[in-house]
């Protein structure tokens, strides 16, 4: 057996969306086939190649899908490698474009893969402002007199507080894991930290560290849950303009992927200032659909 499957671009979106957000089943229109795009077909199934306690290993098979139809084939994984769950991803241009969780793969195995891709163009106005980051990042022990400055490769944070005074950086780039309920990845990019003299009477340079890397797996996790109150808002606005309950339809049956994250440079700002209306992350959504199979 193969896996087979296709890719579809959504050119109407009232007629597309429409049965998902009104609890109608799949969408039966408002698509065309992909044309002109080379997409990156991969599919990732967890091999179960050894016993339990052992986690299944991942596995890729990849191909390109045609550019005149968006049709895509993939030889099936050898028997031997017992994969139950699989997931797809599509890629193009260096970037995610979809992802979906994972699922049955006997199911990509009985069925064509059929996935619909929406990319809105997103006004400025929609990005993510820095009052937000300071209100994911604000109850994470950080220095009272903090200060953060967006880059081109993502925020800048120095403060000083006792002996102690702190520089880092966090990396921000989307989430390209099956993990939807993710969009954003965080991580550190750098540090500088000095503590004066006697070190005892303060936290170490690697205690303050360690409290860093902790703060950051929280402040991800903060940050996500804003992202998706973010776009909960993006899709009760323009040009979708859905209700509460048409959006809570929508988020359940999607995926989102960021295809691209980038940063307004050289905006400063104190970490107090949860009210900072200024636009300083743009993440580029893609739609896709299904979530699985």
């Amino acid at each position: 057996m193969s896996i087979h499957g296709q890719i579809n671009l959504i050119n109407n979106t009232t007629i597309f969306f429409a049965p998902i957000v009104l609890g109608g089943g799949k969408p039966t229109g408002g698509f065309v086939p992909s044309k002109g795009n080379p997409f990156g077909v991969t599919v990732v199934g967890l091999a179960e190649l050894l016993p339990p306690p052992f986690p299944p290993i991942p596995v890729p098979l990849s191909t390109t899908a045609s550019s005149n139809d968006g049709t895509f084939s993939l030889p099936d994984f050898p028997s031997q490698l017992q994969v139950k769950q699989a997931a797809v991803f599509l890629e193009l241009g260096g970037h995610q474009h979809y992802r979906s969780q994972f699922f049955p793969y006997p199911h990509a195995q009985q069925e064509k893969l059929s996935i619909y891709l929406y990319q809105p163009e997103l006004p400025a106005s929609d990005g993510i402002s820095a009052g937000q980051i300071s209100s994911v990042l604000g109850n994470e022990g950080l220095p009272g007199n903090t200060q953060l400055t967006s880059t081109p490769w993502g925020i800048s944070l120095a403060g000083s507080e006792s002996q102690a005074s702190i520089q880092f950086g966090i990396q921000i780039v989307p989430d390209n894991s099956a993990n939807l309920s993710a969009f954003l990845d965080l991580s550190l990019n750098g540090w500088n930290i000095h503590v004066g003299w006697p070190e005892s009477w303060c936290e170490s340079a690697d205690d303050i560290l360690s409290k860093i890397k902790s703060g950051l797996g929280t402040a991800g996790s903060a940050a996500n849950t804003a992202v998706q109150q973010h776009l909960t808002a993006i899709l009760e606005g323009p040009p979708l303009k859905l209700n509460a309950t048409e959006t809570q339809n929508l988020l359940k049956n999607v995926s989102i992927q960021f295809a691209t994250v980038s940063f307004q440079a050289s905006h400063s700002w104190p970490l107090s200032n949860k009210t900072d209306g200024t636009r300083v992350i743009f993440a580029q959504p893609v739609i896709g659909y299904p979530r699985g199979w």
